[in-house]
């Protein structure tokens, strides 16, 4: 009798599964054929590890009905295994492999075949928090929103990985604008990653909205600010939904640069400017000054701040859209006139730019860390010794002399030692040090010192034209001072502050000689994030 009970139950327990796995694929299957939420997700390379949370991190969202749209833009790993897997257990995975073509390209294939009502991106690499779709959508909804942005928090995993954390919204805000504006993008800046928000499916394709095919790094910046101007109404969620996770392998690098396939943001600053003319937004000096504004503010000139050839032709483009009128220039901001002319001057065009610091001695804090200045390790005489952040302590290590030349460039004596600040070798690449070094004219000893706003500045050495920069955005003593492209990051902003023009002891503190190791002598390897 026992027996009979217990095979029963058995039995029974088995149909209640199986049912109850039946009713959940069908419930599954219902919910990918009619989305919220259409998850885009292009893939390449991506480690096995990352992936796979990746993935689950999209299918374990508290909303249902979403697809999960994974582009395998051509991997040569097992990542596209990976997909096929997922789609074979969840019918809300649809997969679809093609050639390698870029992170835009990619993207724009899963926007073609999502049904969602909303949008949403996610980088192969990184996580999303289990209610991220389900918060996005009922804020969307809510307020019957074209964008709903949310904010990030980071994961570093090793030494050595960098990253600058940019997208962070402080508040809830919601912007409504019934006539479409591109003062939405003048007026919000955080709209570099597409990834930290939901977007509705209607408005993209209405407005034609796409990522530009030809931009193969720094694609989400192009693609936001064309749809920050057209959207109407747009909510801000200080909501941190998204993890960043690092991935030790490039694989922008290995995935596109490899194949030759470098993009001109010349073009793309052309294609911008059709969009917003067709969009009729050119018919005043005042719209083509916010335009010029709008795109210093972006970075789209920094870009390509270190290749000349691109930036005369860019400024011959926005010379003949009259866009460099004098009465626009003069217009601008202090901060951005200056950073413009700073760039003309770089493209060869000799505009030299206006003095921007008076000569004098100073101590240099850092946006950062405001009560940490940049100090010479040690307080040593030697060459190459380390230029770091340390908390201020009046010592000479911390006094710099400013000189400003008739070449339009500034140099940067310590004070400590009567050696000039330096970068390592007129290194060009991003992680070269900056040391000081005895006196010796070269243009890694040239500094443009370019205003950036609240009385804080970013300084391009001559021989590179990349930035100053904290590394890692370490607010501690001894972080290393390096080069960096420029991001407009608070690590790369700076503050002169002027002291007493003779100088005090040269004696350092206790702390500062016990602590701190001397910066490498070789340039810092960086690792770069994937798409």
């Amino acid at each position: 009798m026992k027996g009979l009970i217990l095979s029963r139950f058995k039995k029974a327990v088995s149909i209640t599964l199986t049912a109850i796995l039946l009713l959940s694929t069908i419930s599954l299957e219902v919910f990918a054929a009619d989305p919220k939420i259409s998850i885009i997700i292009p893939v390449y390379n991506t480690p096995e590890n990352l992936l796979r949370d990746c993935l689950e991190s999209a299918k374990n969202q508290t909303l249902k009905d979403i697809e999960i749209i994974c582009i395998d833009d051509g991997s040569t790993d097992g990542s596209g295994k990976i997909l096929d897997e997922y789609a074979k257990s969840d019918p809300r995975f649809k997969v679809i492999h093609r050639e390698n073509g870029g992170p835009s390209i990619a993207r724009n294939k899963g926007m073609d075949l999502a049904s969602g009502g909303y949008i949403q991106f996610l980088d192969s690499d990184d996580v999303i928090d289990s209610i991220t779709s389900e918060k996005s959508y009922s804020i969307a909804k809510q307020y019957d929103a074209d964008i709903v942005r949310f904010s990030m928090k980071f994961v570093e995993k090793g030494k050595g990985d960098f990253f600058q954390l940019t997208a962070v919204n402080k508040k809830f805000e919601f912007i409504d604008t019934p006539n479409k504006s591109v003062d939405n993008v003048l007026n919000y800046r955080n709209v570099i990653s597409s990834s930290l928000g939901v977007y509705r499916n209607k408005f993209l394709k209405d407005n034609n909205l796409r990522f530009f095919d030809n931009v193969k790094c720094g694609e989400d910046q192009y693609f936001n600010i064309l749809c920050f101007a057209q959207a109407c109404r747009i909510v801000f969620m200080p909501d941190k939904l998204y993890e960043y996770r690092f991935n030790n392998i490039s694989i922008t690098t290995s995935g596109v640069k490899n194949k030759g396939k470098s993009y001109c943001p010349t073009d793309v600053v052309k294609d911008i400017y059709r969009y917003f003319e067709n969009f009729g937004y050119f018919n005043n000096d005042k719209a083509k000054f916010e335009f010029l504004n709008l795109v210093l503010n972006h970075g789209i000139f920094e870009s390509i701040i270190n290749n000349n050839n691109l930036n005369k032709l860019l400024i011959d483009f926005l010379l003949n859209s009259e866009l460099l009128q004098d009465d626009i220039i003069d217009r601008l901001p202090v901060a951005e006139k200056n950073k413009l002319k700073s760039i003309m001057w770089i493209a060869d065009l000799k505009i030299k730019p206006e003095k921007t610091v008076d000569d004098g001695i100073y101590t240099i804090s850092s946006k950062l860390a405001p009560n940490m200045c940049l100090d010479i390790n040690q307080c040593s005489k030697d060459d190459k010794a380390n230029l770091q952040l340390w908390q201020k302590n009046g010592t000479d290590a911390q006094k710099f002399k400013v000189q400003y030349n008739s070449d339009g460039y500034y140099t940067i004596k310590a004070m400590c030692s009567g050696k000039f600040i330096d970068v390592a070798n007129s290194g060009k690449k991003n992680g070269t040090n900056i040391w000081q070094y005895g006196g010796n004219g070269t243009d890694a000893q040239k500094w443009f010192i370019v205003p950036d706003g609240e009385g804080y500045y970013c300084l391009l050495p001559k021989c590179n034209n990349l930035c100053m920069d904290v590394y890692g955005a370490k607010a501690v003593d001894g972080a290393n001072i390096h080069c960096w492209g420029v991001h407009g990051g608070d690590n790369q902003r700076f503050k002169f502050e002027k002291c007493e023009d003779k100088p005090s002891s040269s004696k350092s503190n206790t702390a500062q000689n016990t602590a701190g190791k001397p910066r490498p002598k070789k340039p810092v390897k960086i690792r770069k994030k994937a798409y």
